[in-house]
């Protein structure tokens, strides 16, 4: 396994990727594509949030695997927080698989990933963790300051300590790259195509290709949590459509074919994910919405 993208606002084969549940995506896996400009929606200098601030848990389970996979099982939660502060979002996100293999032991992998970002794209903070059966194989905290988002601009590193990427101008950020997508999908643009920092470790920056459906009905129960349909506060956060998205990362500059991995979501017009999967080639994970919140604006405007 390799680690974590949700997009998602959050979850991106490193040995269970960040997932960014905030976003979505079918993979155009050719060289040609990175060589492609994004398609251009208009930016606006502080965007109205199309995302809801909420509380999402998801349980995982293995889809599928090849017999060279090695994989035996796969089993596991998420509990995602999103939330709104006065001109931009936090998100904490907590993910633990435990993984089966069929000629080796079973390891625990747990990602805890938090990161700030501001609606103008130029602050970025994030602070991620992978541990392997309890013991940290990677610690990346860092934090990004540019002019614009026109610009290029050092991402900074405090662990590992004096660590700098270069942010290649244009470069989007995790949660402008979802508000992307949602409003690609409600004007009806099946693609698109950006370079994103994910904040997913000490490489975080992926070239990220788009393929969005049309937004279709659902059933109003359907990938909901059982339960919540008489809870009116967990009702509002409910669509009765979603957006079928399909996701395809690949290393920055990298000029392979075939993407690292694909997520492939059901997602509402408000940002949250009704059913998401991980399709690392050889194995794929489901991800089911088990439980979910409302949360409250944080932080008033000074």
């Amino acid at each position: 396994m390799t680690r974590h993208a949700c997009t998602a606002a959050a979850v991106s084969a490193r040995p269970m990727p960040l997932i960014r549940l905030t976003g979505g995506a079918m993979a155009m896996a050719v060289a040609a594509l990175v060589a492609i400009p994004a398609l251009a929606i208009p930016a606006l200098a502080e965007p109205a949030p199309r995302s809801v601030p909420h509380r999402a848990h998801y349980a995982m389970t293995l889809a599928d695997a090849t017999g060279d996979s090695g994989i035996a099982a796969v089993t596991g939660d998420m509990t995602v927080i999103f939330d709104r502060m006065c001109k931009g979002w936090s998100v904490l996100q907590a993910s633990r698989m435990e993984i089966d293999f069929v000629e080796a032991e079973p390891v625990v992998s747990d990602i805890l990933f938090d990161a700030e970002e501001d609606d103008d794209g130029r602050h970025f903070r994030f602070r991620y963790e992978e541990r392997e059966n309890g013991d940290t194989v990677e610690l990346a905290i860092a934090n990004l300051d540019r002019a614009a988002v026109d610009k290029p601009a050092r991402l900074r590193f405090a662990n590992p300590p004096g660590l700098t990427e270069t942010v290649p101008a244009g470069a989007l950020l995790p949660t402008a790259h979802t508000e992307k997508l949602l409003a690609a999908a409600a004007a009806g643009q099946p693609f698109v195509r950006d370079m994103v920092l994910t904040g997913s470790g000490t490489d975080s920056l992926s070239y990220v290709s788009a393929h969005i459906g049309k937004a279709r009905p659902i059933a109003g129960d359907l990938d909901w949590p059982e339960g919540a349909a008489s809870d009116a506060d967990i009702g509002a956060l409910r669509s009765e459509t979603v957006y079928p998205m399909r996701l395809a990362f690949f290393d920055a500059g990298d000029t392979a074919e075939t993407p690292v991995y694909e997520l492939i979501y059901q997602m509402q017009p408000n940002g949250i994910v009704r059913r998401f999967d991980i399709d690392y080639g050889g194995f794929s994970i489901s991800a089911r919405l088990t439980s979910i919140e409302s949360r409250a604006e944080t932080g008033a405007c000074e």
